[in-house]
């Protein structure tokens, strides 16, 4: 059944044709994911600030202390994610699990923006995050 689904949205031109990313993957770190640290204690921290048209495939933050967190995401300008709840030490939020085998449980979710995409992240008191992810440019 799945197989159906993703023939039929091939067929249709669903995918999206990348951009040219001509630094890709040599910026990535060496699972092919790239990272960026912040930190989010006490207020809404911008993680993650895309402009213009993107394929974003991955999400999961690492190193985080298990207490309240709220993660926001606005895509195009719509608050898609506005959550607050009590994480574990790592949150797959798209395209990977935070278990020891980070492919393992895949999310096959791409969330495609068409001019803007924010990911933000309060906690408590956490001083030390790190986002994993991946997203490439496209036409």
């Amino acid at each position: 059944m799945a197989d159906v689904a993703l023939s039929k949205l091939i067929s249709d031109g669903g995918l999206p044709k990348l951009a040219p990313d001509l630094d890709f993957p040599s910026q990535s770190f060496s699972s092919g994911f790239k990272t960026l640290s912040f930190t989010p204690a006490g207020s809404l921290t911008t993680v993650l600030s895309l402009t213009g048209k993107w394929a974003i495939s991955t999400l999961a933050l690492f190193g985080m202390t298990a207490e309240t967190h709220t993660i926001k995401l606005t895509v195009d300008g719509v608050v898609i994610w506005d959550s607050t709840y009590v994480t574990g030490t790592s949150q797959m939020l798209l395209g990977f699990s935070s278990s020891s085998n980070i492919l393992n449980s895949a999310n096959d979710t791409v969330i495609k923006c068409g001019s803007s995409f924010l990911l933000e992240v309060q906690s408590a008191t956490d001083n030390d995050e790190v986002l994993y992810y991946n997203a490439r440019p496209i036409l």
